[in-house]
């Protein structure tokens, strides 16, 4: 027999048992008496049947599957928190022996809920009403790297207002005054909190806020070159930079360089993210640590509490940042 066109029928009539009897077998065993369930499972084996994974989800059963949606944007194949997030996933899945299933969400909502367990939102960018979908289907779900204050959803953060404040406070407290910050997209939630963590911790410096200091790039290294520019045109230049993201502080430290300017005895620089590859011309950068391993490992322990119904309260966790200290901050 073909196995591909093996149909529950055919392993209930070889097992000797009912369809129901079959289909209960598929999708929680126990119920059913050990005779049964070793007849059932013998013809399984024996047709090498595989359930079609539309046939199981119609039948409340479950398929193993995961379903990660990442925002698209530009540099997402080369972006470090991208990657980050997909192999802590992938690695806290294959320790529980749940597949992934990735959607990247550019401009249409394609996701497929029929084929995943639950899913994880790796930040929400124009993606909202996705999310209020699957929400409204019941399709157990988690966000990551996004507070989600006005939804019954579950969701792992980081402090990102604590990570702008604290590196910035780091810059002052080592003589600074002068501090500028490259921003991210401040249409995402994690660029406007490090901005709004950067201007709390000049006012609680009795450092004035200057908005000639603060240039939005997007993080972008092509946007990040142009705000460096306009920034040390004027006679008026900071000693030191705070970049929402490590790939921006690699662009400062490249400016610096081609410019004749010493990091860190006259610019001391700090970045976001920890990114192993942010080392230019032998300096390690100093930047806040963001644990995306930690944030996904979480949010696949609360999905799986979720899909399996052991735990099903709504968890709202914000993980702490870290600053570490390399060579980019003139300490002295």
């Amino acid at each position: 027999m073909n196995p591909r066109k093996v149909t529950i029928i055919d392993v209930a009539r070889e097992a000797g048992v009912s369809i129901a009897s079959v289909s209960r077998f598929l999708n929680n065993p126990s119920i059913l008496r050990k005779s049964s369930r070793e007849r059932i499972q013998e013809a399984v084996k024996k047709l090498n049947y595989r359930p079609l994974i539309h046939a199981q989800r119609l039948a409340g059963g479950k398929l193993d599957t995961f379903g990660l949606i990442i925002p698209g944007y530009e540099g997402i194949f080369y972006s470090f928190y991208a990657l980050e997030i997909i192999r802590g996933v992938s690695l806290a899945l294959e320790r529980k022996n749940i597949d992934l299933h990735i959607n990247i969400f550019w401009d249409k909502d394609n996701f497929k809920a029929s084929l995943v367990d639950g899913v994880i939102f790796a930040d929400i960018i124009n993606n909202r009403n996705q999310l209020l979908r699957l929400l409204r289907q019941k399709i157990p779900t988690v966000v990551i790297n996004r507070k989600v204050e006005d939804l019954d959803v579950s969701f792992v953060a980081v402090d990102n207002f604590k990570g702008g404040y604290e590196a910035t406070n780091f810059l002052a407290k080592h003589g600074h005054r002068k501090i500028a910050h490259l921003c991210g997209d401040l249409s995402v939630q994690c660029a406007k909190e490090r901005l709004d963590g950067y201007r709390e911790a000049l006012k609680n410096n009795n450092i004035p806020i200057k908005e000639q200091y603060i240039k939005a790039a997007g993080f972008s290294r092509v946007l990040a070159r142009e705000a460096l520019k306009e920034m040390f045109s004027s006679s008026n230049t900071p000693t030191a930079i705070f970049a929402a993201s490590d790939e921006m502080a690699q662009e400062v430290l490249g400016f610096a360089r081609e410019k004749g300017i010493d990091v860190p005895q006259d610019l001391s620089v700090i970045g976001f993210d920890d990114n192993p590859h942010c080392v230019h011309d032998g300096f390690s950068l100093t930047t806040v640590r963001q644990p995306l391993g930690k944030m996904a490992y979480t949010a696949v322990d609360i999905l799986k509490d979720l899909v399996d119904e052991k735990n099903t309260s709504i968890r709202k966790i914000i993980l702490a940042p870290e600053i570490i200290i390399r060579d980019t901050v003139n300490l002295a």
